[in-house]
């Protein structure tokens, strides 16, 4: 903690508002997977609002994109690197963190040179740290490189601790993701009653309209109960339906977790049956007894927080 407090006072040694004075914001944000890319905006409105409050009003210029943190060549970032120093002692290049330009501090300083060389400072609003130009002491601009590699090692440990978690909840039959929604406020069990179907041979298009369902969900479930059958036989479908049938009714007897307790005996139970909810060809079964367990001592099955 002492090293990067005073890591951070050298790496602002030039003011804010002397170094940015006129120039023109360069907003990069960057997402590692397809799946992340909705974060993009939040990742902009971080910087817009270390902006506002530095009452910096130029309108910013905004690259983003989908790509590994140890891509070498990241496109969107060496167009936004090319703008910068096309306006030399114009720009300042703006991230959320310095781990958005590179979780490999070689690639990055690689990268980020030009930019020292022409008077461009580099930015980071979540940590409120600035590089030094040309106008500064140059010497410390390998400080970037520091700060990307110590960003990188503390996401590699909380990767590490988060996968130690999931796979202990595994352990015991938890298992992350969005649990089914067994639509208790419904008089039939729409899992039950798309079982029926199947077994009759209506088609995709009526039983969809029948069970007030997209033709996706139909498709969805539809294959989820031949993986079902495929891996555990009619037999675990129907075990499968069983509990799906018993979630329904305490969801019902919670009133759908209307006071702080109901919800959080619900959150107790789903969280604890969610791996065979999910994956019931890999999890145990949840007996009745598990259930009134869950539902008795739901403190004891809320999610812990990791340090």
């Amino acid at each position: 903690m002492m090293l990067t407090f005073v890591l951070s006072l050298m790496f602002m040694m030039m003011t804010f508002k002397d170094a940015l004075k006129g120039r023109e914001p360069v907003i990069y944000v960057r997402v590692s997977t397809k799946e992340q890319k909705g974060t993009l905006p939040k990742q902009i409105a971080t910087i817009e609002a270390w902006l506002k409050a530095n009452k910096i009003t130029r309108k910013p210029k905004v690259f983003k994109e989908q790509t590994s943190g140890t891509n070498p060549n990241p496109p969107e970032l060496l167009k936004a690197i090319e703008y910068c120093i096309s306006k030399p002692g114009k720009t300042f290049l703006i991230v959320r963190d310095f781990q958005r330009i590179s979780r490999n501090w070689r690639y990055g300083g690689k990268n980020l040179i030009p930019l020292f060389e022409n008077d461009v400072p580099v930015i980071s609003a979540l940590k409120n740290q600035m590089s030094s130009t040309t106008t500064s002491i140059q010497d410390e601009d390998w400080l970037i490189g520091l700060f990307m590699a110590l960003g990188a090692q503390e996401v590699d440990q909380v990767k590490k601790r988060t996968e130690a978690g999931v796979a202990a909840a595994a352990e015991k039959g938890v298992l992350r993701g969005t649990n089914k929604d067994f639509f208790p406020k419904e008089a039939l069990n729409p899992y039950r009653e798309l079982k029926r179907l199947l077994e009759a041979g209506v088609g995709q298009t009526e039983a969809s309209r029948r069970l007030g369902r997209s033709t996706s969900w139909f498709r969805k479930n539809r294959d989820f109960f031949r993986l079902i059958t495929e891996r555990g036989g009619d037999s675990l479908l129907e075990t499968w339906l069983d509990l799906s049938d018993k979630i329904r009714r305490i969801e019902n007897e919670q009133r759908g977790g209307k006071t702080k307790e109901e919800a959080k005996k619900l959150k107790a139970v789903r969280r604890m049956t969610s791996g065979f909810v999910q994956e019931p060809f890999n999890f145990p079964i949840p007996t009745d007894e598990m259930l009134e367990e869950y539902l008795t001592n739901f403190k004891e099955y809320q999610p812990k927080r990791t340090k």
